[in-house]
Formats: C-alpha cells, sequence, structure tokens
C-alpha cells in the first residue's frame, strides 16, 4: 500500500491508543468510569430485586433446556422456556465440549455454538472453576461494557468529539438486556470498537486480534469486517493498490470465523451460520411494521418503551444516513452502516418480536451510526442523547424489576 493512502484508510491518531491516560476530562477513562458505575449499580439493584441475592438469575434458566437435578450450580429456575443466557452459561462451564447436551443443559440451535467468546472468556475469568461461572458472566459483561466506554471515548477524540460523546456509542440501551440475561452482545461489542480504535491507530495486528475476538462473539459484527473487505477491494480495483499487512485487519477474523464454522460442523454435523438464517429474515421493513402494531396490545409501560426505543434508533439512523459522505468517519466505517442497517430491515418478525421491545439485536447499527454522526462537524447530538438517556432509564426500571 502507498503511504499516502495508507494515512487515507488508517488516519487520524497513530498514537491514539497510547491517549488513555491523563486527568483531564477529556481522558477517555471517565466514560469508562462513568460506564462502570451505572453497570454495577444494574447488576447490584437487579440481583437484590430479581435475584434475592442468587447470582444465577441473571442465566434465567428455564426447565426446556436446564435440569435442575444435573446442573452443579443449581440455577434457579423460572419460565419452561428461559432465555439465551442459559446457553452461554452451558457453554462457558465447558467450552470445548459441544455436545447438545451437557452439565443439564441443552443447547437448542446450533447457532448458539459460534457466539464462543463471551462463554470462553467467562471460563477464563472462573479460572476453569465451574461454581465460579455464574459470576464470571456477569463480571465478564460489567468489564467489557467498562471496556466499551473507554475505546469508544477514543473513537469519539479521533473523530473530533471530546471523550465524553464515548458514552453515545457505549450508552446504548440495547445493551441492557444482554446485562441483564448474560448476553452476548456487549462482549462483541467492546471487541469491535476496540478493532475501530485500533484500525485508526494505524495497528491491523491488534485489530485483527480484536475483531476475530468480535465475530466470535456474535456473528453480526462480520459487516466491520466484510466492510474492511470492500474498502480494500475498492483500493485495489481504482487505486491499482497491492495487497499489504493492514489486509490482516479483515483476512484473519475471517479465517477465524470460518475455522470455527469447520469446527462446529466436524463436531455437530451442521454449520451454525447457517442453522436459523431462514427463520431471522423476510421482506425489506415487513417485520418492522408488524412489530410496531403489536406492541399497542401490550402493557403501557412495555409499549413505551418500545416506541421511545424504536424513537430512538431511528433518530440516530436517520442523521447517520444524511451525514454520510460529510463526516469524518472513515470509509469503512460508513460501509459498515449501510451494511447494518440493511440487515435490520431485512430481519424478521422472530427477531423483533423476541421480546416485544428488546432492542439489543441492533447493537451494531446503533454503534456504527453514532460513530458516523460523532464524525459530522457541527452535527446536532443533543436530540438522538436525550432520546437515548430517556430509553436507558425506562428499560433500566424496567429490567431491574422483571426478568
Amino acid at each position: 500500500m502507498h503511504a499516502t493512502h495508507q494515512v487515507r484508510i488508517w488516519e487520524r491518531g497513530s498514537g491514539l491508543l497510547d491517549s488513555v491516560g491523563g486527568a483531564t476530562p477529556d481522558a477517555p477513562w471517565v466514560p469508562a468510569a462513568i460506564t462502570f458505575i451505572i453497570a454495577t449499580t444494574f447488576v447490584v439493584l437487579r440481583l437484590e430485586r430479581i435475584g434475592a441475592g442468587n447470582i444465577s438469575a441473571f442465566v434465567v434458566a428455564g426447565s426446556h433446556s436446564v435440569d435442575a437435578a444435573t446442573d452443579p450450580n443449581h440455577l434457579l429456575i423460572g419460565s419452561r422456556a428461559g432465555y439465551d443466557g442459559q446457553f452461554y452459561y452451558r457453554l462457558a462451564l465447558a467450552p470445548w465440549d459441544l455436545s447438545r447436551t451437557a452439565f443439564g443443559v441443552t443447547i437448542d440451535v446450533p447457532l448458539r455454538l459460534q457466539r464462543i467468546g463471551y462463554p470462553a472468556i467467562a471460563w477464563l475469568m472462573a479460572i476453569g472453576h465451574r461454581q465460579w461461572v455464574p459470576y464470571s458472566l456477569v463480571a465478564v459483561n460489567v468489564i467489557a461494557l467498562s471496556l466499551l466506554g473507554l475505546f469508544s471515548g477514543l473513537w469519539a477524540r479521533s473523530l473530533g468529539r471530546h471523550a465524553l460523546w464515548g458514552l453515545l456509542p457505549a450508552g446504548y440501551f440495547g445493551l441492557e438486556y444482554s446485562l441483564a440475561r448474560d448476553l452476548t452482545e456487549i462482549t462483541a461489542a467492546c471487541f469491535m470498537v476496540a478493532g475501530i480504535v485500533s484500525i485508526r491507530s494505524s495497528r491491523p495486528m491488534l485489530a485483527a486480534a480484536a475483531l476475530s475476538g468480535a465475530v466470535l462473539s456474535r456473528e453480526t459484527t462480520l459487516v466491520l469486517v466484510v466492510a474492511l473487505l470492500l474498502a480494500r477491494v475498492d483500493d485495489a480495483v481504482r487505486r491499482k493498490e497491492r495487497p499489504s499487512r493492514v489486509d490482516v485487519a479483515w483476512l484473519v477474523p475471517l479465517l477465524v470465523f470460518g475455522a470455527w464454522q469447520v469446527t462446529v460442523r466436524i463436531t455437530t454435523g451442521v454449520f451454525p451460520l447457517s442453522s436459523d438464517r431462514g427463520s431471522n429474515l423476510s421482506l425489506p421493513f415487513v417485520a418492522i411494521v408488524r412489530a410496531v402494531g403489536t406492541w399497542s396490545h401490550q402493557t403501557f409501560r412495555i409499549e413505551l418503551i418500545g416506541y421511545v426505543s424504536l424513537l430512538s434508533l431511528g433518530a440516530v439512523v436517520v442523521l447517520a444516513v444524511f451525514s454520510l459522505g460529510r463526516t469524518t468517519a472513515l470509509r469503512f466505517e460508513q460501509i459498515a452502516f449501510c451494511l447494518a442497517l440493511l440487515m435490520t430491515v431485512l430481519l424478521s418478525s422472530n427477531v423483533w418480536n423476541a421480546d416485544p421491545v428488546e432492542f439489543r439485536t441492533f447493537t451494531e447499527l446503533w454503534i456504527l451510526g453514532c460513530g458516523v454522526i460523532l464524525g459530522r462537524s457541527g452535527g446536532r447530538l443533543a436530540v438522538p442523547a436525550i432520546l437515548a438517556c430517556l430509553a436507558w432509564l425506562l428499560v433500566a426500571a424496567w429490567k431491574v424489576t422483571s426478568i
């Protein structure tokens, strides 16, 4: 790659990762500290109100998938179905064991197995002690959310904003569902933004490692890897640039993701990426319209949360669309946002109605959209910030008091 173009693709702040410290309000550790305090407070309140001090309440285990008699930690068993966190709990007990049933937990679909990143980190944090896993699952999410605040603060600064604006992408209300139920989105988002910051710091090897962690935590983060690939293909076609070391940032994550898909295929006989594809896609916008129509049949609180959350997400998306081409967000960041938007409008009712107002599925769209609007000079961010705060408070009040 020519040096001049390398500045364009990997621009703004080769020393960005070296600027974490400092005692000024603009230091990136400030949003990290804020997110840590908020996440910890949320966990303590939910633990007291929902779990009565039992940390396994965050797993949200159900009798349909968890056998209380053979589960090593005697989880709290709630509704019959339970929720997705019970499957990541099962993987965190032994990440190398990909059998459908183990430790009294039966995994519903192979799709869960491709999201091995979060449970593997939880297993490492528990140092292999299975009785510690319910605690490590929550701890990983709290730490990852704090690191997301740190990396988002660095990202905001590289976009010409105060580090505190990193709270806009890091404070996405959809991540509260993940924190409340031991889910994968927080870990994936942390790795994804770490990858973006590494790219902006001209550190492709760090970017490759971070994005590999992202795609192994949640496959939807592939939008960023694919965007990097498309940007490099454009470089090769239009500017006749040759492959170079910067290409490891997209190549390594794709190889890692593919290798894990093959590993699961050999073990289970199914590629996890294809195991649930048909039920998650539909015609554009159809599921969104149907989902909004069902909210009027819910309780007032759920209906209010749904409308405020959708309005907040919509504000970021609209502002990002109108900021394309007029933002300091790099080309691959803008491409990734467009891919995330396309993916969102194609999602089926199975996703939109999985929980009447659960917006965790749209984490990549929110974060990438925030990056685009933060990079627009003079962009008005008060409206999305206020709506995001309101949505966050509404969701927090709900998830602290209900499963």
